[in-house]
């Protein structure tokens, strides 16, 4: 009997070891994904998507080439009025709503909305000229699913109303 207990405690304690070495290796390896990942630009992720639309309509390589660099600029453009109004976070993340006065709704809103003129006018330029390299139904695409996406993004900054979970957050 006190055989049987010695070698249940071996055991157990041989599989508690076991079971911290995994654990230390499972940490070392997330610790090693983890420096290894890298910050992609805004350039790469701009990249990224278009390669996805080439890929999806099938597109010649110098069709493709000729749309991805377009899409690039495209994007550059519309991020750098995002970065002038400071729509990173100045003008969503950290607005408590509750508290704001009248002049402050004012200049804020009135600057989003030119912020929005023009982003509408960079995509009525570009939908022009994407429409020379690709269908009008793909440029429709490409501008719409854009547009769509940047006010999903800035719908979850606005909402947020003076903090919250993802505080902190930078829109790409």
């Amino acid at each position: 009997m006190k055989k049987t207990l010695f070698i249940i405690c071996l055991v157990m304690v041989g599989l508690s070891a076991q079971a911290q070495r995994n654990n230390q290796n499972r940490q070392r390896n997330n610790t090693t994904v983890a420096q290894t990942r890298e910050v992609k630009t805004n350039e790469e992720v701009y990249t990224q998507r278009a390669e996805q639309y080439v890929e999806q309509w099938d597109l010649s390589t110098e069709t493709g080439a000729k749309f991805t660099q377009l899409y690039i600029e495209w994007q550059s453009k519309r991020m750098n009025i995002l970065d002038k109004y400071g729509m990173d976070q100045k003008a969503g993340a950290d607005v408590n709503f509750k508290k704001l006065t009248e002049e402050e709704a004012e200049k804020m809103l009135a600057e989003d909305f030119e912020r929005l003129e023009q982003q509408t006018e960079i995509d009525k330029q570009y939908y022009a000229k994407f429409k020379e390299i690709i269908t009008p139904a793909h440029a429709a695409q490409v501008i719409v699913q854009q547009r769509n996406r940047a006010a999903g993004m800035m719908s979850m900054f606005r909402n947020m109303s003076g903090g919250g979970a993802m505080r902190g957050m930078m829109m790409f």
